[in-house]
């Protein structure tokens, strides 16, 4: 599905790939270098992405027999990359309600190259994987904080591939979370310049209200620092089919950690009614 994104969302000048992909060489240097194997009871694999980024992941499968779905879970921004989930136990919780689980390092983490300047072409490749492999099964996305932001991205430029989202403490804007240092500058700068659209930098409401008929569910803490209400206010009134769900006394990324039973039940509740209203492609 193609959205009324601007031009430059597909294809921005050659001055503007190679900007892009500066800045993220430059803003990864804190997290790149740090490598780890997947679990054991995962099994690994490396996909290449559509703009040439080999990207590491990995399956962890339900019982294949009774699999509802398949949930892709994207990474925040931090060195330990898909580890996070893993963790965190996140992925046995989708395992035992019989959704098989796919994680992936984004490039410039982990094992991931760096072979382009959009992270969402890093969801699209890995959800296009998993339309080949798992065939009819529904494809829901799970993004935490920096995964979500780019999974909203990727979601304005093919919705196609999935049966829902939840974007897990995700800004609305960049700039509510680089608000120091040289950081904070680079990205105000680039978050307002043409290549705010190709560079994934542009807040989330200017790609999700390009959404259409994909349940997307958003959650955030009320005391996260980088959510201020005002922005989910703003949020809400340009994607008024989001569903919205706040968690008391959370901060930054503390959602299934201090409200564990009631996250992954509304996360289990939505997934069943996105369910419910989209067909499942017969192979």
């Amino acid at each position: 599905m193609e959205t009324g994104m601007t031009t430059h969302a597909h294809s921005p000048s050659w001055f503007g790939v190679a900007v892009s992909k500066l800045f993220i060489r430059v803003m990864f240097r804190q997290v790149q270098g740090w490598k780890r194997d997947v679990p054991s009871r995962a099994e690994g694999f490396v996909e290449t992405a559509s703009d040439g980024s080999k990207l590491e992941g990995a399956v962890l499968l339900a019982n294949p027999a009774k699999a509802k779905g398949v949930v892709l879970l994207c990474h925040p921004f931090l060195k330990y990359g898909m580890h996070y989930f893993f963790e965190n136990g996140i992925d046995q919780a989708f395992l035992e309600q019989g959704y098989h689980v796919v994680a992936f390092n984004f490039k410039g983490f982990g094992r991931s190259t760096i072979g382009g300047h959009a992270f969402a072409d890093d969801v699209l490749s890995i959800a296009r994987k998993i339309a080949r492999e798992y065939p009819g099964l529904p494809i829901h996305l799970v993004g935490c904080s920096f995964g979500g932001y780019h999974l909203s991205h990727a979601l304005a430029r093919d919705a196609s591939p999935f049966t829902s989202a939840v974007l897990d403490s995700v800004p609305v804007s960049v700039r509510s979370y680089f608000t120091r240092g040289p950081l904070r500058l680079a990205m105000r700068w680039i978050s307002g310049s043409r290549l705010a659209v190709p560079t994934g930098t542009c807040a989330i409401d200017h790609s999700l209200k390009h959404v259409q008929h994909l349940p997307i569910a958003y959650f955030y803490g009320l005391s996260d620092r980088y959510i201020p209400e005002a922005s989910v206010a703003r949020l809400s009134l340009d994607c008024t089919s989001l569903h919205v769900v706040g968690f008391e006394a959370c901060r930054h990324l503390e959602n299934h950690k201090k409200h564990r039973d009631q996250y992954f039940q509304e996360i289990f509740a939505f997934f069943a009614r996105a369910e419910s209203h989209k067909p499942v492609v017969t192979a």
